[in-house]
């Protein structure tokens, strides 16, 4: 119908008093809000639209509060399609629609309220209850008490319906409501008005059901202080009056004026002091000196005020300082003005100080930009600022005009917290919760008063050690806001770079940001020299964003002037130049000693730049990748010639464990072996492009020889089969801590030479030095060459064919017959075609026999290799002459075995013998029965056999030491021959034949 309907017009649906229907769901109703759904759903979309508004005095939440919860989630499905409007008036609304609910008519009545109504609104403007200082509004509430209409309002919008629960306690029939008040009270010829106070308001909601609708947390509070009134019996009629409005007063009550203080209870009556001395004599209500307001006491055995008492002596004594510092934490500021200014976030710190102590400025590495004191002596006595060579920004203190506030306030806090401490109020709930009440009292406060202390104008402001005055002080501004701290800020940076990127600039990154800075430190390092664009980032990713933003942008990255690759070098960008500036001034600082990373970094963060710490490791790298021909990084005290994305990795991880050392060009001498260096070793400057320039720098020189070094494979840097020369140079190159020393002291030593002196002018074996270094290395290098020919020739010499193709053919020939996987492993690699040169060929047979790649060899390797390829060799060649007899043969199936025999003169025998496998079994048969003989002669079947295995050795193995059929082999360990071992099998077959020989 709803869409019909909007088809010609919108349609505007209006529900009045929807909480009757919110209120029969929360009674139990089965009603479906699905209804409500599709309404709303309906005005979605293409088409006129359809509205619907709903009215009730309450939200969905409270309406429903006490409904199931899943009630309730179905319902907030419905609401959260609405947008909720919250029309409540203002109490000076309330009270005026008050005002229109009577009517006086007698003349002289109206003569006797305006005098009762002037007396009372003088009362008010006295206490500051601005909104009854009006006679006239008074006037309009009465018969209401002007304590009545000034709390009627916040009880019933905070417990009760709004304007339903006024209207029903103005007009309703009810004992305690005002109609029943004009009906049953009689009004005096002279004398003070009778007047409807709080203990009325009390008890109409109390005993009228107005607080049932009202949420569990709201009315928890009311339900326990009820109960308190309800249980304390034997109170006079002025003493419950007075109780019930000090209840009042504590359920509305604001960190204001409306609270149950003295002077606003004696508005009550006549006699209101010592009724309040009564009720706190008889532990009804309890006093909050510091707050000066009567509570409602539930009672306990505790005398809190004695020992808020005592907690406030002990309190008295201690610094203020400390005091408010134990309490309060301020949360930093930011130098709003200055930080829009230079796109950079500055955050200063602040803590609270004493005027007469000692402090020092936040360290270079701080994630703080600089330090505010909050001074919170009386006097006007200034903090000492210790100089020291870490802490060098700005600390800036703020003199409060007048702390006796934050004093009293603050002692208070310490007091009630020493209290809530004590062991004797810890298993007292009550105390614990009234002490926790008067903490938040206290606390707001102690808020309060430090807001109103330190704001801008009401504090002076002062730079400490600043050099602008010969005092050290400057006087900042006090302005507004955060004025005076971007005043200091402004001193203190006067060089802040625009960096340009907001994920990169700042003190600590997100998981995101530091992933792309890693991404783009690695590819500044391995793709800043080229010609690729954009370091070869693809898309508009964060990584992108911050190389064209940064490096990009300000010229940090950029081609040469003659059309050469990319190179990093001084930025373009005025606002960086002085960043580069320290940046080189702490590199050629570096010339005499090395200087920790770290102190470059603390350097480019400290006044008057002030980089962020995460933006230091890329810019550092810039200057480093800028000047890697100069500029040498030593991690944990080694010499690094490389900058590589690891080692940058561990360079932001933990820069204090990274020295950098600033090598300038040499002359001389030393000018002459570099160049001849650098010349027998074909070194070019890093980074010219097509310009082919030599270098002419020692650390260039010594990164490159250090580089073909490390570029060694592990047999070539540990083989000590090398000449003393070669050996000399790879030690020197390894142990390497100094370039300069390297280069002119323990290279020279290592060829033979002696050391360039720094003064030498001259030096004439420049070429002779350069020439046998280059032998050295060239030695090194071919070190595993040699050790791949030099086992290609073994193993061809031991197989004597001459070629490895010959092996591989004997190999393959041999095919899937092999099953032992050792031998199997071996015959696969002789055989492998997919080697391209005698290298991989020689290199794979020599992984399979040694177990392990030639490149990670050790000399003890190269050893095994020489003694076990033989043997392997001979395994082979017996395998390929056993399968040649059997195939000039004819074939078939066989059995085979190798018989070792030793003699007793230390002669070794071996011969293949073979057996028919189809004559297997009448062999076996005749066997059977020869053993069977022989075991009666002999004694027993054991030794039958073994003087059958005796026998046939000596007849079958020629007397002269040869073996049938192969190449005799003779082995021993120590020179002493070795004992007949048992056959093992060779091919198929053989493994039950090899078991019977065990046996035998």
């Amino acid at each position: 119908m709803a869409r019909r309907l909007a088809e010609d017009a919108p349609l505007l649906l209006i529900i009045d008093e929807f909480g009757k229907n919110l209120e029969a769901v929360r009674d139990g109703g089965d009603a479906d809000p699905y209804l409500l759904q599709q309404l709303a759903e309906a005005g979605q979309g293409s088409g006129l639209p359809i509205f619907v508004v709903t009215l009730q005095h309450l939200s969905f939440e409270d309406c429903l509060a006490g409904a199931d919860s899943g009630q309730r989630r179905e319902w907030a499905k419905v609401q959260g399609r609405f947008e909720d409007v919250s029309f409540v008036d203002s109490p000076e609304q309330t009270r005026s629609l008050i005002g229109t609910a009577f009517n006086i008519s007698d003349v002289s009545l109206k003569t006797r309220i305006d005098r009762w109504t002037r007396t009372h609104a003088r009362k008010m403007r006295a206490l500051g209850i601005a909104e009854l200082s009006d006679p006239a509004v008074i006037a309009a509430c009465f018969p209401l008490h002007p304590l009545t209409a000034l709390v009627l309002p916040e009880l019933c919008s905070r417990y009760g319906q709004h304007e339903r629960t006024l209207f029903s306690f103005l007009a309703g029939q009810h004992p305690d409501g005002v109609q029943s008040f004009l009906q049953t009270t009689n009004l005096p010829a002279r004398g003070p008005l009778p007047s409807l106070g709080l203990d009325a308001v009390y008890d109409y909601f109390v005993a009228s059901g107005a607080l049932s609708i009202a949420s569990a947390r709201q009315s928890s509070r009311w339900t326990e202080i009820a109960t308190r009134l309800r249980d304390s019996h034997g109170l006079t009629p002025p003493q419950a009056r007075m109780a019930k409005a000090v209840a009042l007063l504590n359920l509305v009550a604001t960190t204001g004026t409306i609270r149950a203080s003295q002077p606003l209870l004696a508005l009550t009556g006549r006699g209101a002091e010592g009724t309040l001395a009564e009720l706190q004599s008889a532990g009804v209500v309890t006093y909050r000196d510091f707050a000066d307001e009567y509570r409602i006491w539930h009672g306990s055995d505790i005398d809190i005020g004695l020992l808020t008492d005592a907690a406030r002596l002990r309190v008295q004594g201690e610094p203020l300082s400390e005091i408010v510092s134990g309490i309060d934490r301020p949360d930093p500021v930011v130098a709003a003005r200055h930080s829009a200014e230079h796109d950079v976030l500055r955050v200063f710190s602040r803590r609270y100080v004493s005027g007469s102590e000692q402090v020092t400025a936040p360290e270079a590495v701080s994630p703080y930009d600089g330090e505010v004191l909050l001074v919170v002596d009386p006097s006007d006595q200034l903090p000492g600022l210790v100089r020291s060579a870490s802490g060098v920004k700005p600390v800036v203190a703020a003199i409060p005009q007048d702390v006796s506030a934050v004093d009293a306030a603050a002692r208070e806090v310490a007091a009630v917290a020493v209290v809530l401490d004590d062991p004797a109020v810890s298993g007292d709930r009550v105390a614990r919760r009234e002490l926790g009440e008067r903490l938040a009292q206290t606390r707001v406060a102690l808020d309060h008063a430090l807001a109103g202390a330190f704001g801008s104008e009401a504090c002076r402001w002062v730079l400490l050690g600043s050099d602008d005055d010969t005092d050290g002080l400057t006087e900042l501004p006090a302005g507004r806001g955060s004025a005076p701290v971007s005043a200091a800020a402004d001193i203190a940076y006067p060089c802040t770079p625009a960096v340009g990127n907001e994920m990169l600039n700042r003190s600590e990154l997100t998981s995101q940001g530091a992933k792309s800075r890693r991404l783009l430190l690695e590819a500044m390092i391995e793709r800043g020299h080229t010609d690729i664009a954009d370091l070869g980032f693809e898309g508009y990713g964060p990584e992108t964003a911050m190389y064209r933003s940064f490096l990009l942008r300000t010229g940090l990255h950029s081609a040469g002037r003659r059309g050469e690759a990319m190179a990093f070098g001084p930025p373009a960008d005025a606002t960086m130049k002085p960043a580069w500036e320290v940046l080189v001034g702490e590199f050629k600082g570096s010339r005499d000693r090395r200087i920790s990373l770290n102190d470059v970094c603390a350097a480019l963060m400290s006044p008057p730049i002030g980089m962020k710490a995460a933006v230091v490791p890329v810019f550092v790298t810039a200057g480093l990748l800028a000047f890697r021909d100069e500029v040498a990084i030593y991690e944990h005290g080694t010499f690094k010639p490389l900058l590589s994305p690891e080692l940058s990795e561990r360079m932001v991880r933990n820069p204090v464990h990274f020295d950098v050392k600033h090598f300038a060009n040499t002359s001389g001498g030393r000018l002459m072996v570099v160049e001849a260096l650098a010349d027998r070793l074909g070194l070019v400057a890093r980074g010219t492009g097509s310009r082919r320039q030599r270098v002419a720098n020692v650390l260039a020189v010594v990164s490159g020889l250090v580089s073909r070094i490390s570029r060694l494979d592990n047999y070539s840097r540990h083989t000590r089969g090398l000449g003393a020369e070669a050996l000399a140079v790879r030690e020197a190159l390894t142990v390497a801590v100094e370039p300069d020393d390297l280069l002119f002291a323990a290279l020279p030593e290592a060829l033979g030479f002696d050391p360039v002196a720094a003064d030498a002018e001259d030096c004439s074996v420049a070429g002779d030095l350069a020439s046998a270094a280059a032998a050295a290395l060239d030695e090194l290098e071919s070190c595993l060459d040699h050790l791949l020919s030099e086992s290609l020739e073994l193993l061809l010499d031991a197989s004597a064919t001459g070629s490895r193709v010959a092996v591989m053919g004997e190999a393959a020939a041999l095919g899937d017959e092999v099953l032992d996987p050792a031998v199997r492993a071996f015959v696969l690699a002789l055989a492998n075609e997919s080697a391209g040169s005698d290298a991989d060929w020689i290199s794979t047979v020599a992984t399979v026999v040694a177990r392990k790649a030639p490149a990670e060899w050790t000399d003890d390797d190269r050893l095994r290799f020489r003694r076990d390829l033989p043997e392997r060799l001979a395994a082979f060649h017996r395998l390929v002459a056993l399968h040649a007899e059997r195939r000039a043969h004819g074939g078939g199936p066989f059995d085979a075995l190798r018989v070792t025999v030793t003699r007793s003169d230390g002669s070794e025998h071996i011969r293949l013998v073979d057996i028919d496998t189809r004559r297997r079994q009448e062999l076996e048969a005749a066997l059977d029965d020869v053993l069977t003989d022989l075991a009666e002669i002999a004694g027993s079947t054991q030794r039958a056999e073994q003087s059958l295995l005796a026998l046939l050795s000596e007849r079958l193995l020629p007397a002269d030491g040869s073996s049938e059929g192969l190449d005799p082999t003779v082995r021993a360990v120590d020179g002493r021959p070795l004992a007949a071992e048992r056959s093992e099998p060779a091919v198929s077959g053989v493994a039950e034949a090899g078991r019977r020989a065990a046996r035998g």
